[in-house]
C-alpha cells in the first residue's frame, strides 16, 4: 500500500460534506426536484397511477447508483495509474410492491440488487483486484443499499482496448 493509500484509511479526522436536494409535488405522482442547479422530475409511469413524465424514485437510485459506481472506478483507476478507456454500468434492483401498496408485511426497499460493471482497459483483469475492491469499499451508494441489508450481486467484466 502507498504512503498516499495508507493516509486515507487511516485518517481520524471527519471531513464531512452535506447534500440537499428539494421535491415539490406537482401532482399527478409527479415530483419536481432542485439539487443544486439542477432540476429533474420524479414521476410514476401510467401502470401505477402517474404521468410518465420522468424515471420513478427506484429508477433515479438504480441511476445514481450506476453514476456513484463510475465516479470511484474513475477516481480509483487514477489513484492507482490503471489507464481506463471506458465504464458502462447496469443496475436492477428487484422490489416487493406489496411492501409499498401496504398488502403484505414485506419491506418495501430492493430484495435484490444487481450490478454489473464493463471496464475497457489495457490492463489485465488479474491486475485489477485492488480496483475492484478499493470501489466496492469506498463507493457511497454501493455501501449504502448494501448496509440496508439488500444482497447485490456484482459482475465486473474487461473488455480488452
Amino acid at each position: 500500500m502507498t504512503a498516499t493509500a495508507e493516509a486515507r484509511t487511516t485518517d481520524p479526522t471527519p471531513r464531512l460534506a452535506s447534500f440537499t436536494a428539494t421535491g415539490r409535488s406537482t401532482g399527478s405522482l409527479s415530483t419536481a426536484v432542485a439539487a443544486r442547479q439542477f432540476g429533474f422530475v420524479v414521476a410514476e409511469p401510467p401502470s401505477l397511477g402517474g404521468t410518465d413524465e420522468g424515471a420513478n424514485p427506484i429508477e433515479y437510485v438504480l441511476g445514481a447508483l450506476n453514476g456513484c459506481v463510475t465516479v470511484v472506478v474513475e477516481t480509483v483507476a487514477a489513484e492507482l495509474g490503471i489507464a481506463v478507456d471506458g465504464v458502462t454500468t447496469e443496475a436492477t434492483g428487484t422490489l416487493d410492491i406489496r411492501g409499498f401498496a401496504g398488502t403484505a408485511d414485506v419491506s418495501p426497499h430492493f430484495q435484490t440488487l444487481t450490478l454489473t460493471v464493463t471496464l475497457t482497459t489495457s490492463v489485465p483483469e488479474a491486475e485489477l483486484g485492488e480496483l475492484k475492491a478499493q470501489v466496492l469499499r469506498r463507493c457511497p451508494l454501493f455501501n449504502l443499499i448494501r448496509d440496508a441489508g439488500v444482497p447485490i450481486d456484482e459482475t465486473w467484466t474487461v473488455q480488452q482496448r
